[in-house]
């Protein structure tokens, strides 16, 4: 059984304060080394709410983008490509994921696409009061463990949390 409703803002609040913990883990999603989603009580446009987080290293955002920006090359080039969910045959699939390997490949040749860690908020329902702030960060760090989201959750409430500006490009082979 769950600790607590994940779908209730204020259930979740209710277990933090109970137990008296920072922050916890959505126990809905898988958690790895390549992301950690979870909970934790901060304050946003001066009221205090709930945070639905999902923090990944710099590095997987860096894939995601490279990701997107072949997808995007890649409807162009073959207008049947609607993404994912396309029906296509086998020998199109092998097509496009040629093509779109080879746009990844120069777009990391080129080196021009680089990335920095960035927080992204999701506030549409925030003003009530059993409602989440969607929370999406992106931290150079190589994966994200238990000292990781402890760090970033203390800093982020303390007001401390200072983001990199640097821009990063990343390897896929290193990855």
């Amino acid at each position: 059984m769950k600790p607590f409703d994940t779908t209730n803002a204020l259930s979740i609040k209710k277990y933090l304060q109970e137990n008296n913990l920072l922050w916890a883990y959505n126990p809905d999603e898988k958690q790895d080394e390549e992301i950690a989603y979870f909970f934790f009580l901060g304050e946003y446009k001066g009221k205090e709410v709930l945070f639905d987080v999902a923090l990944m290293p710099l590095y997987l955002h860096y894939m995601a983008v490279l990701e997107e920006k072949a997808d995007i090359e890649a409807q162009k080039v073959f207008p049947d490509y609607k993404g994912y969910e396309s029906n296509l045959s086998e020998k199109r699939w092998e097509e496009i994921w040629e093509f779109k390997a080879e746009v990844i490949a120069e777009l990391e040749a080129e080196g021009e696409l680089k990335v920095q860690e960035f927080i992204e908020y999701d506030d549409e329902d925030y003003d009530k009061a059993d409602a989440f702030v969607l929370m999406t960060v992106a931290l150079n760090r190589t994966a994200i463990d238990k000292k990781t989201i402890d760090n970033f959750v203390k800093s982020y409430k303390a007001g401390t949390l200072q983001l990199d500006k640097n821009l990063y490009a990343f390897s896929l082979e290193e990855e």
